[in-house]
C-alpha cells in the first residue's frame, strides 16, 4: 500500500499531527521513510504499531511503559492477549465507576446538570476518562470525597480559580517570565495549590501531570497553547526542590 503522510496517518489513527510528532520525538513511533521534501511517511506496519499504541493508551498505560512493551520480542497474538487483559481490567474499573456514580447520585449535594453547567458539556466524558486512568488510586478516591462535600458555590469557586490561573499563565508567557524566577515559582505553587484542593500533591506528581498536559492536546487547548510553557516552569521549581527530572515517580 502507499505510504501515508503525517496528516493522513493522523486522520487514520484519530490523533493530531502534534501527537505523532511527539511520538516521533520520544522514539515511540518514528517513521523510517521521508519524502523528497523531508516529510514523514508512515508505512502500513508503522500504522499498525500506532494502533497498538492507541489500544495501550486506552487501557491507561503511560507512554514510557508502552515503549517498553513494544520493544519486547512478542508475537502479534501475544500483544493482543496482553491488550485484551488490559481492556478486561478496564471493564472491571468501569463497573466500579457505575457503582460509584450510583452512590453519588443518591447523596450528592450538587446535581450532575449543575456540574455540567459549571464545568461544561464535556465533563461526563472527562470524568469517565479520569476514572479509567486513575479509578483505582488513592488520589481518585480522595478527589471523589472532596467533590461529594462541595456545594455548587464551592465548585463554581474551583472553576473560577482554575480560569484565573490560566489567565495568569497566559500573562506570564506573554511577559516572558523565565522558569525558575520568583514570579514563575509563585505561579507554579498556585497551580500546585489548585491540584491540592482535590488530593495531596507533591512536586513529583505535579511534574508528571504537567508532562501529561503536553502529551494530550486537549490539555494544551485548555491552557491556551501554553502547556509546554507550564511544564518548563513546573520542572524548574521541582528541580530546585531536589526532584530528579530523569527519574520522576508518582509519589
Amino acid at each position: 500500500m502507499t505510504d501515508r503522510t503525517i496528516g493522513e496517518a493522523a486522520d487514520l489513527l484519530g490523533v493530531t499531527t502534534r501527537t505523532l510528532r511527539h511520538w516521533d520525538h520520544i522514539g515511540l513511533l518514528s517513521p523510517q521513510w521521508r519524502s523528497g521534501t523531508d516529510y514523514r511517511l508512515y508505512t502500513e506496519a508503522e500504522l499498525q504499531k500506532g494502533l497498538q499504541i492507541l489500544v495501550y493508551r486506552a487501557a491507561g498505560l503511560p507512554l514510557k511503559e508502552i515503549a517498553e512493551l513494544l520493544v519486547q520480542p512478542e508475537t502479534a497474538q501475544e500483544h493482543l492477549r496482553r491488550q485484551r487483559d488490559l481492556l478486561q481490567n478496564q471493564i472491571s474499573q468501569l463497573h466500579r465507576m457505575v457503582r460509584a456514580v450510583d452512590e453519588i447520585l443518591e447523596k450528592e449535594r450538587v446535581s450532575v446538570s449543575e456540574q455540567v453547567e459549571i464545568f461544561g458539556e464535556d465533563l461526563p466524558k472527562y470524568q469517565q476518562e479520569a476514572y479509567e486512568r486513575w479509578g483505582d488510586t488513592p488520589e481518585w478516591e480522595h478527589s471523589q470525597r472532596v467533590q461529594k462535600s462541595m456545594s455548587k458555590a464551592d465548585m463554581q469557586a474551583a472553576k473560577d480559580s482554575h480560569d484565573g490561573f490560566i489567565k495568569m499563565l497566559v500573562d506570564a508567557a506573554t511577559a516572558g517570565i523565565k522558569p525558575g524566577s520568583e514570579a514563575a515559582n509563585k505561579l507554579v505553587r498556585t497551580h500546585r495549590d489548585l491540584i491540592g484542593q482535590w488530593y495531596p500533591v507533591s512536586a513529583n506528581k505535579q511534574v508528571i501531570l504537567a508532562r501529561m498536559y503536553v502529551e494530550d492536546e486537549r490539555f494544551n487547548q485548555t491552557y491556551q497553547g501554553h502547556a509546554a510553557y507550564l511544564l518548563s516552569l513546573v520542572e524548574a521549581l521541582a528541580q530546585s526542590e531536589g526532584v530528579d527530572l530523569t527519574a520522576v515517580k508518582w509519589g
